[in-house]
């Protein structure tokens, strides 16, 4: 015959393991939505998807969008870590384009080799942004096509140099490419480059000299388009949220 003692101990382990899954689940549940916030009308997520890392921005409760924007962070060119998704200017712009129902996402690219191994760098970071795309693409049933790409300073360099030597991203409709600079003249894609005056990027033309340089038999010249913002005078000191979030309306028409 069982004893009542031996039933009493079963029946508070069984009340005992129930109550820490109950807390386990409590518990998860919270950290995952610590990933999660709202701001009105935008909703932001840090999430993992196709292997790699974004925080996306998209309209609270819309499961619709006119396409996708993909920005990245700047970094030390001499010794690159992951991509950063806290920088103000990426956020804002992403943030802009979500209230206007665009999915936007800041890419944490890998760290790369940077200046030991620039082509190198560029094409990681390049496959880097086609996962991403691909990533929330796959998430809401839209079209890759439909998509702008771009980033601030080491992120501009890397998809300047990617989209003139490759064509992993020619799909996209265009590239913003604020304080950024490259050697070359013809690209595979539509480029927006926009840099203070003064010469402050080192390594190539940049703003309007940039687009004065793009071959004339360039499809996508036309397409395009250079500024030195007179306003600013350092690297990356110009307020362009407004200007970029139109040109990648445009290029999305």
């Amino acid at each position: 015959m069982i004893s009542l003692k031996k039933i009493f101990l079963t029946t508070l382990a069984g009340i005992f393991l129930s109550a820490l899954m109950i807390i386990c689940i409590v518990s998860c549940k919270k950290s995952k939505d610590n990933d999660q916030t709202a701001d009105g009308e935008v909703k932001q997520v840090v999430e993992t998807q196709n292997g790699i890392t974004y925080k996306l921005y998209t309209k609270t409760n819309s499961a619709s969008f006119k396409g996708i924007l993909i920005m990245g962070s700047g970094n030390n060119e001499s010794n690159p870590s992951p991509g950063s998704m806290d920088g103000a200017a990426e956020n804002d712009l992403c943030k802009k384009a979500a209230q206007n129902g665009y999915a936007s996402a800041i890419v944490q690219y890998r760290k790369t080799p940077g200046l030991s191994n620039w082509d190198l760098s560029a094409q990681m970071v390049g496959e880097d942004y086609d996962k991403c795309i691909k990533a929330i693409a796959a998430k809401y049933g839209l079209d890759k096509n439909r998509s702008v790409i771009g980033g601030y300073s080491y992120a501009s360099y890397m998809l300047l140099t990617n989209t003139a030597d490759r064509t992993d991203l020619a799909y996209c409709k265009g590239l913003l490419a604020p304080c950024g600079a490259t050697d070359a003249t013809y690209f595979h894609l539509p480029i927006y480059s926009i840099v203070c005056s003064g010469n402050n990027e080192d390594g190539g033309l940049s703003g309007k000299n940039l687009y004065n340089a793009i071959r004339n038999d360039s499809p996508y010249k036309s397409l395009s388009e250079g500024i030195t913002d007179n306003s600013c005078n350092t690297h990356c000191g110009g307020n362009w949220t407004d200007k970029l979030y139109t040109r990648m309306v445009n290029w999305l028409q």
